[in-house]
């Protein structure tokens, strides 16, 4: 089939239905620049010449081409093929496109009405790497096909050109998707087959995390997950993503604590130009860039009441309206929620809609403490040890026994987050082939309450008496409110209730120690 670069005369609906009838059966070449018709001509290939793509096991293509004619017969043989074909006439709405629905391939037309088809090609890259570009050129110059090769273009092809041509460009263009969508499944089911998982640990409590996981990864039910900071909250929420149905489109997360209101709104729903100030140009959300995959809402009780109401009714209606806009946009997104704070007083205290949390809270998962789940610490040190000793070039190096005994021994409050600084840092500083008690960081070590055998620690005449006084009371300070909470499993309430003291005062510690 013949690509047009532009077709005015006998522009009909006769015309066009019969060019389809055409199109079916023989290739049509076509010189735009012509005024000859007779340039135009339809003309049979030898015979054995039609060459069948293999079939495209719904691979989808996006044909963005401001000529309808061109874009619709496009459409029709690669349909015919068993393409999922769609078509954009203009960059932007292509963009927009590859955005939301991350097409396998895209059939780009070189110049484009609202953009240059190598900005596009730039664009795409961006928005979706593991999509590949095939450019479409009128021009066939060395100098366009090797820049668009250079940009990453998967190949080119020069106007006119025919149906053929067409049918075997983007089949190998299918073939290389369809490797690269084996080569995810596989590597997905090797990871499955061993058990593999980047959240470690064997001990009952991980376990019952991972099994939740694994029952409800292959569902769309939103997740509420809760746990101190440094538990590995988002971790889960990737490992949710990752073996979901939704595992090939955007795993996308925002921590609602980070950004101001005002640009919080902005970066979750988008914006349209004029819309405030500062805002040059329309800019999609991050939850419009999620559709197909997964949104994670980290610390979503440090977002704003009125704010809460607006997600509300995304995630009711499945819509979303640009901050400045009227109209609305078709989403399709799983929810991910977390905070590290017990969700329910957070409801209570009148940080958390009650009506977004039952939304929200279809699967409750509390991530344990790395306290609580002391027979996995020495499997994430030497785990954390592993990616280091690689990742700095230290082949060879490895933990003391005395050393794992006395990472056992600590209370951790930055949970598994502390735990793999400090790995790192003790690989980053250590001189030897193995890592021994002075190789521990001195501040690390004074802050633990206890010894291996569990003793008090020696106090040392080695500061000033009201330094030493003062690190003492802090160090105690922490260890008593480590200890509560985990008596109390983490309950506020009930932690300054045991303690005698109000939950002012719990807060106020907790943020002292950085243990919130």
């Amino acid at each position: 089939m013949a690509v047009f670069r532009s077709l005015r005369r006998r522009s009909s609906p006769e015309w066009i239905g019969d060019l389809r009838h055409v199109a079916s059966t023989v290739p049509i070449d076509y010189n735009p620049h012509s005024t000859n018709t007779s340039e135009s001509t339809i003309r049979p290939l030898p015979s054995g010449a039609m060459t069948q793509a293999e079939p495209s096991c719904a691979i989808s293509v996006l044909v963005a081409d401001d000529e309808e004619l061109l874009a619709k017969s496009c459409e029709q043989i690669l349909s015919e093929e068993g393409f999922d074909v769609s078509i954009e006439g203009r960059g932007g709405g292509a963009i927009e496109f590859v955005r939301r629905h991350r097409p396998d391939i895209v059939l780009a037309d070189l110049k484009l009405p609202d953009m240059d088809g190598m900005d596009l090609l730039r664009e795409i890259r961006q928005v979706s790497p593991d999509t590949l570009v095939v450019m479409v050129t009128g021009y066939a110059t060395v100098d366009s096909s090797v820049e668009a090769m250079q940009a990453g273009a998967f190949d080119y092809i020069p106007k006119p050109f025919t149906a053929t041509q067409l049918r075997v460009l983007i089949g190998r263009a299918a073939q290389q998707a369809r490797l690269s969508r084996d080569n995810a499944a596989l590597r997905d089911q090797l990871r499955r087959r061993s058990g593999a998982t980047e959240i470690a640990g064997n001990s009952e409590a991980i376990r019952k995390v991972l099994s939740v996981v694994e029952r409800i990864a292959s569902t769309d039910a939103s997740v509420f997950l809760s746990g101190e900071s440094g538990t590995g909250k988002e971790l889960v929420a990737r490992a949710l993503h990752s073996r979901s149905h939704r595992r090939r489109r955007p795993f996308i997360a925002i921590n609602c604590a980070a950004l101001p209101d005002q640009l919080l709104e902005s970066e979750l729903f988008g914006h349209e130009k004029g819309a405030f100030t500062g805002a040059d140009c329309r800019r999609e959300g991050l939850i419009a860039s999620a559709t197909g995959g997964t949104f994670f809402l980290d610390e979503i009780t440090e977002m704003s009441l009125e704010l809460q109401a607006k997600l509300l009714r995304v995630i009711q209606e499945r819509q979303i309206r640009r901050v400045g806009g009227g109209k609305e946009v078709p989403i399709d997104v799983r929810w991910v929620s977390a905070t590290n704070r017990d969700p329910e007083e957070a409801v209570q205290e009148g940080r958390l809609r009650q009506d977004l949390f039952f939304r929200l809270n279809v699967v409750p998962i509390c991530m344990p403490p790395l306290r609580s789940r002391k027979d996995d610490i020495t499997v994430l040190a030497q785990d954390f040890m592993g990616r280091y000793v690689t990742e700095y070039n230290r082949p060879g190096l490895k933990l003391s026994g005395r050393v794992l005994q006395e990472l056992r021994d600590y209370t951790w409050p930055g949970n598994v987050r502390e735990l793999q600084n400090v790995i790192e840092r003790l690989v980053s500083l250590s001189s030897g082939d193995e890592i021994s008690l002075e190789d521990l960081p001195g501040e690390w070590v004074q802050e633990q309450p206890r010894t291996a055998n569990g003793n008090q620690r020696q106090i040392t005449a080695d500061r000033p008496f009201h330094e030493a006084k003062a690190a003492a009371i802090a160090a105690f300070e922490k260890a008593y409110l480590q200890d509560l909470l985990r008596s109390t499993g983490g309950n506020i309430s009930q932690a300054a209730r045991d303690a005698g003291i109000d939950r002012k005062t719990i807060h106020r510690m907790l943020s002292k120690h950085d243990l919130e």
